[in-house]
């Protein structure tokens, strides 16, 4: 059972600005996809962000945030999620 941390690098964006998200994984192995999700409506969907387990365990991660509101986020890879990290969109 692998594990996921996550990290943003800005708590608060305007609709349309890119957040950066920074981790490490536990686990995983090198070149392991990692996705972008967001819950809407009770549901975890993927965004279009994705990326790979780096050597070192590291990951880093760039998405665009258009939608206003608070963000509910987190980075999946197959079953094993990251604790959930929110951003709010203004």
């Amino acid at each position: 059972m692998g594990s996921i941390t996550v990290k943003a690098d800005r708590s608060t964006v305007k609709a349309g600005d890119k957040v950066t998200f920074n981790g490490r994984t536990k686990g995983l192995k090198v070149g392991t996809k990692l996705v972008l999700q967001h819950e809407k409506s009770g549901k975890w969907n993927a965004l279009n962000a994705s990326t790979t387990v780096k050597n070192g365990s590291s990951y880093s991660l760039t998405a665009k945030l258009n939608t206003k509101g608070q963000e509910h986020l987190r980075i999946a890879a197959g079953t094993t999620y990251s604790p959930t990290v929110t951003v709010k969109v203004n």
